[in-house]
């Protein structure tokens, strides 16, 4: 049996750059989150998260949509940037990723959406859809992960290696802070 069609796409945001435009990380996963809604058969919305940081005047979600506004008239002309600018929301509140999971439930409940696959590198998926399940889980809202193919071999075939270990530290800090603030449910004694 085939799974159920994905309704909407969340691509979690990444830092931009210092003119205001989506960064290397966030461009990869529009990319990746625009194939796949590009393959879809039902356009299915595509919920980009991410609230604006300092100094920027723009959030990182605007500079997504920007991104992909921009990438779809191009490869697709005016009528393929019109389709996707019906089917973009934005969450501009969100500065991490449990922001992100509390921000997006109230908007795919108002859309009434049940299928939902989770767009970010696949360092960062892992925790992110933990933090999603933990919070939709009193919900009938089926994830999928949805890992952006590449970002690793990228950065290592391009010997960004300080970047990588950038990568991985963060990520392991805001494994140590989920785990810090009591977010894991306790075990019975």
């Amino acid at each position: 049996m085939e799974p159920p069609p994905l309704e909407v796409l969340i691509v979690f945001g990444s830092r931009i750059n210092p003119e205001g435009r989506a960064g290397r990380i966030a461009r990869m996963r529009v990319e990746h989150a625009l194939r796949l809604w590009r393959q879809s058969n039902s356009d299915p919305y595509l919920l980009l998260t991410g609230g604006r940081t300092s100094p920027h005047p723009v959030s990182e979600a605007r500079a997504m949509a920007d991104y992909a506004l921009e990438r779809m008239a191009a490869d697709g002309g005016p009528e393929l940037r019109e389709r996707l600018a019906a089917c973009l929301l934005l969450e501009e509140a969100s500065l991490n990723t449990w922001d992100s999971a509390r921000h997006t439930l109230p908007l795919i409940q108002d859309l009434n959406l049940r299928v939902v696959g989770l767009i970010s590198d696949a360092l960062h998926l892992r925790r992110a859809r933990y933090l999603f399940r933990r919070h939709y889980r009193r919900h009938a809202v089926t994830l999928r992960p949805l890992p952006v193919p590449g970002v690793i071999r990228h950065y290592w075939n391009n010997r960004r290696y300080l970047w990588l270990a950038k990568m991985a530290l963060r990520e392991t800090g805001a494994w140590l802070k989920v785990l810090a603030r009591g977010a894991l449910p306790r075990r019975p004694r």
